[in-house]
């Protein structure tokens, strides 16, 4: 199997238990607490995430990414392991799964630059979006697979087990990553050098910084409304089973449009982004109350619009930004991105029970829309901007 192989096989199988665990695990919270309780765990992810990405970017551009990936994932596994002991001797408790998570989470803060910093070193720049196509097909195959597979788990033997088979997941990822040689670029200078290196390059690309501003917003509001109070609402309404089919359907869009992107030419970020809004359309499909069947067609349709996005994202990333420096510019991208993610988590249940769950979800769709033209302008004067050579040499 070559490096690529490798890399993506570690990929797919690490994200194969994640996608169940995300979907597992606040099931299982909900059996004994509240919803606010499920954003609580979400939040205890990913703050420590957030603390920490900064530093995992710039230690993936010095040392070896391999080495990286293969650390943060067994760090990963031990922690998911341990909550899955909690869940499966019956100890549930509140406390220690939001410990866990939060370790779990410094190790993510670790994972995501240094894999998407290694990619190009593997892949020609030509071959990049064919690479990020498959790769994205296994990122959301995994979407397809695993809320199902975690909605039927919740339901019939519990949340624990989905839970074992992610720190399954992570320690087989961990092996296969151990196998690759990607190394950094050692420097002189000192972390903090490193970390103003980045931030220069990310704040003076106007198109990407006023990108992550808009997912800032967008990822708070989505993950607040669909991943926090959705459940809550699915639990109450359609239940837990069909849930897991709503959020397989938007795997399997996702899925889709990776096969369709690996076939054509480069879809401009601006156009992707416009694509984008369709995510508002499943919040407001919550708030008025849609059945099973129309929140599976939404939720499918959502899906093609986000892998449009994300391939097209992760892409221009790759051929605009020097690979030296790509680690710290995603993490800042995953550090801004995510930055509002526990305050949507902990903020959308608390509104909801000032004016209901559906009404907060129909209002959150609306803010989403505004939220998401936010890079529209830069995006559009980094069109013009590389058109105009070509304009001159013509």
């Amino acid at each position: 199997m070559g490096a690529f192989g490798l890399f993506c096989s570690a990929r797919f199988i690490s994200l194969l238990g994640t996608a169940m665990a995300v979907v597992a695990l606040p099931f299982a919270v909900l059996d004994h607490g509240t919803a606010l309780d499920s954003g609580l765990v979400l939040a205890a992810r990913i703050v420590p995430y957030l603390a920490l990405v900064l530093i995992g970017g710039s230690i993936a551009d010095r040392f070896s990414r391999s080495a990286v990936l293969t650390i943060s994932h067994v760090g990963s596994g031990a922690a998911q392991a341990a909550a899955a002991a909690t869940l499966l001797t019956g100890n549930y408790h509140l406390g220690l799964l939001l410990g866990l998570q939060a370790v779990q989470g410094a190790f993510n803060a670790f994972t995501s630059p240094a894999a998407r910093g290694g990619l190009p070193q593997i892949v020609e720049p030509d071959r990049l979006q064919k690479a990020n196509s498959l790769l994205s097909a296994a990122r959301f195959g995994t979407g397809l697979i695993g809320p199902a597979a975690a909605g039927l788990a919740a339901a019939t033997i519990g949340a624990g087990w989905a839970l074992a088979f992610d720190a399954a997941t992570y320690f087989a990822a961990a092996a296969l990553y151990a196998k690759l040689n990607l190394p950094g670029k050692p420097v002189t200078s000192s972390l903090t050098q490193n970390l103003g290196e980045g931030w220069n390059t990310f704040r003076t690309t106007s198109w990407v910084w006023t990108m992550v501003l808009s997912f800032c917003l967008t990822n708070a509001i989505y993950v607040g409304v669909w991943t926090v109070l959705g459940l809550a609402i699915a639990k109450r309404t359609i239940g837990e089973f069909e849930w897991g089919l709503v959020l397989s359907a938007s795997g399997a869009g996702l899925a889709l449009v990776t096969l369709i992107m690996y076939r054509t030419r480069t879809v401009p970020l601006w156009i992707a982004t416009l694509i984008t809004l369709v995510a508002a359309v499943p919040l407001l499909a919550l708030g008025l109350g849609a059945n099973t069947p129309t929140l599976i067609v939404i939720a499918f349709v959502e899906g093609m619009g986000m892998a449009t996005w994300a391939i097209a994202w992760e892409t221009e990333l790759q051929r605009a930004i020097p690979n030296h420096l790509l680690s710290r510019v995603t993490a800042y991208d995953e550090f801004g991105s995510f930055l509002a993610i526990p305050l949507g988590a902990v903020t959308a249940p608390l509104v909801a029970t000032k004016i209901g769950d559906t009404t907060t979800a129909t209002i959150s769709a609306f803010a989403y829309v505004v939220a998401a033209f936010i890079p529209l302008p830069s995006l559009l004067a980094q069109r013009h901007a590389a058109r105009q050579p070509e304009r001159q040499r013509a």
